[in-house]
Parts: C-alpha cells; sequence; structure tokens
C-alpha cells in the first residue's frame, strides 16, 4: 500500500502533465516545414520563392525558385505532383530552378532577391521532381526577350510528397490551434492592432476573432523566443500596413519572432498579402493572391490563380517547430515526477520480492 501522501502526490502529478499537455500543443508543420510555399492545388503566378516549393496540383507558370536554399542542400527545390510549366505570360520560356549557392555562405543573413549579390554566377542549379508532364526548355538566356528555363536535373516521382496526408494533418493542427484558448490580449489603439502578451509563456496565443483586416500589428510584452500563435477565423484576411521590419537585423518583436511566428488562419478561403509580411501563414483551404513579401513558410491551397494573377513573393524563413518535449518542467513539477518514479520503483521492487 502506498502512503496517503505519496498516492496524493502521484495524482498531483498526473493531473499537472495532463494540463500540461493540453496547455501545450505539438505545433510542428510537418514536411510542410521544409518548404517556403506549400499548396495543395494549383500554383499560377509569383514573384518568386526565395526557398523551396511544393504544389499538389499543377505549376502553371515559372518563376525563380530556390536561390536562397541552404548550401548544399540535397532536397529538390521544386516538387509538383502534377504537371509543371516554365512558362512566362507571352509565352515563351521563363524561371530557373536554383540550389542556393555554391559556396559556404549564410544565405539567410539578408532579406529579398536585391540584397542576393552572390545569386550571380554563383548560385547552383537544382532539381525538379514532377509527376505529370514536363513544359521546360533547359537552355541559357539567349537575350532580354527570351529568359532562361533552368535546372540541374527533372526526375518524374508523382509520390515524392504525401500532400493528402500532410492536408488532413495540417487541417487537424489548424483546427486544435484554433481551439486553443487565447493567453494575450487584443485591442485597438490610433489605427495599431495592438496585441499584448502575459510576458512568461513560452506558447503566447492571441485570438482576433473573426477579424479579417490584419494590419499594423503592435507586438508588446511577449517572452524573448517565445512562439507566437495568431488566430483568425474570418472567411476572407487581408494582411496590409506594417507587419514587422523588412531587413533580416530589424529590432522590433514581430521581426525577431518571425520564425516563432504563426497566423493560424483556419477558416480563410482567401488570403490577399499586400506589403511586408513577418510570419507563417497556415491556410489549408484558402487561394492566396498578392504583390507583397511573406518571410515565413506559406501553407495553402492555391497560389496566383485569379485573372491578375499574383505578385508574391515568398521568404527564406521557415518556422520552428514548438512542442511540450522541448520545454523544461517547473521544480515543483520536477518534484512529483520525483515522487512518481519513486513510487514506480518501489512497486517493481514489492513484485520482485514476491516471485
Amino acid at each position: 500500500m502506498l502512503p496517503r501522501l505519496l498516492k496524493t502526490a502521484l495524482a498531483t502529478a498526473c493531473l499537472g502533465l495532463s494540463l500540461g499537455a493540453q496547455a501545450l500543443p505539438v505545433i510542428d508543420l510537418g514536411v510542410a516545414g521544409g518548404y517556403s510555399g506549400f499548396f495543395f492545388g494549383d500554383v499560377g503566378t509569383a514573384a518568386d520563392v526565395e526557398g523551396r516549393l511544393a504544389v499538389g496540383g499543377n505549376l502553371r507558370s515559372g518563376f525563380d525558385i530556390g536561390y536562397r536554399n541552404a548550401h548544399g542542400s540535397l532536397e529538390p527545390a521544386l516538387v509538383v505532383r502534377g504537371n509543371v510549366s516554365l512558362t512566362s505570360a507571352w509565352g515563351g520560356y521563363s524561371g530557373t530552378i536554383y540550389n542556393g549557392p555554391n559556396s559556404a555562405l549564410d544565405t539567410n543573413a539578408s532579406i529579398g532577391p536585391s540584397s542576393a549579390g552572390w545569386l550571380q554566377g554563383q548560385a547552383q542549379l537544382g532539381t525538379v521532381v514532377y509527376g505529370g508532364e514536363l513544359k521546360a526548355q533547359n537552355v541559357p538566356q539567349v537575350n532580354a526577350w527570351n529568359p532562361p528555363t533552368q535546372f540541374a536535373q527533372a526526375v518524374r516521382d508523382a509520390n515524392r510528397v504525401d500532400f493528402d496526408g500532410a492536408r488532413q494533418s495540417l487541417s487537424s493542427l489548424s483546427q486544435t490551434l484554433a481551439g486553443q484558448g487565447g493567453n494575450g490580449q487584443v485591442r485597438r489603439e490610433s489605427g495599431a492592432l495592438v496585441l499584448v502578451g502575459d510576458g512568461q509563456s513560452d506558447l503566447q496565443v492571441f485570438d482576433l476573432g473573426d477579424l479579417g483586416q490584419i494590419g499594423n500589428i503592435e507586438l508588446r510584452n511577449v517572452k524573448a523566443g517565445a512562439h507566437v500563435v495568431i488566430n483568425s477565423g474570418a472567411s476572407r484576411v487581408d494582411f496590409s500596413g506594417f507587419l514587422g521590419g523588412d531587413r533580416a537585423d530589424s529590432k522590433d518583436p514581430l521581426a525577431q519572432l518571425r520564425d516563432r511566428l504563426l497566423f493560424n488562419l483556419y477558416n480563410a478561403r482567401a488570403v490577399d498579402v499586400s506589403s511586408f509580411l513577418n510570419g507563417s501563414v497556415l491556410a489549408v483551404g484558402a487561394a492566396v493572391t498578392g504583390s507583397g513579401h511573406l518571410e515565413g513558410t506559406l501553407i495553402a491551397d492555391s497560389l496566383g490563380l485569379s485573372p491578375n494573377g499574383s505578385k508574391l513573393e515568398l521568404g527564406y524563413e521557415t518556422f520552428r517547430p514548438f512542442g511540450p518535449g522541448g520545454q523544461v518542467p517547473e521544480p515543483s513539477m520536477l518534484a512529483l515526477m520525483g515522487l512518481a518514479a519513486l513510487a514506480g520503483w518501489s512497486a517493481h521492487r514489492r513484485q520482485t520480492r514476491r516471485r
């Protein structure tokens, strides 16, 4: 028989562990976490994609992909389950598939193609993986009116990425995060959307309700190094205004947490990004357009399928996973866990003696 005090401690420990698991959900984008853009349907147009791109449908046009991939990456820069058409709006061939620099440079030390001086003549060509047909002309540029289409190799493999499994798991993650209670305050001040944290949580959650106009965000009192989830249940979401600094060394909180910041748009069917947006976006059912820049991972249904297409640029800043396994328990919880371990050892010893 266990002493009553020890039994009480064990029950408290189990309850605490259970509550801790509920309070700190695992946030891992899975296979999508390795891409700048991950789409379940078609992709039409984009300005460019700095990292890797995965398309569950067809890629309808060509643009530059993968030039900020890490040096020495062995993964394909472009994976398309359906057809690939590396062509331009005027009917010619377009788009180069890169695989980062040919030397050990930090490709994430700056942001945007204008500061990627190493791109010209120093970037390696990448691999295209496709499942349907490939329409491309793998030749150097001839003149200004005939852009190049280049890649290192093309491999036919329609099953390289499990898009259906990814949709199911990411939809589940989105709904889980949507049900996570907010532990931060949301308010309006002088036209700004002010998000105030509690200053201590490792996972700071803000609930915007059905707010669809997201812009001019000011993030306050969030613990350094914390992960931030911003939930919105709007069916249409427009990102505009100030959404964090547009430099790699920006000091504002949004920029400093860009690899730990996730916008969870769990009901969105349409998303437009018209300014520089720091953070990843999880919008499994949304058609995305825009002319801005997203510095994170964009997960959605499609990109650039509107009549006007899209000039959105997807940056190279993948989301850092979050989970209870990476958290250090409080001292009181460690003590209770110790009691639980002691009880287990005592029970095992008694059973051994009876044999």
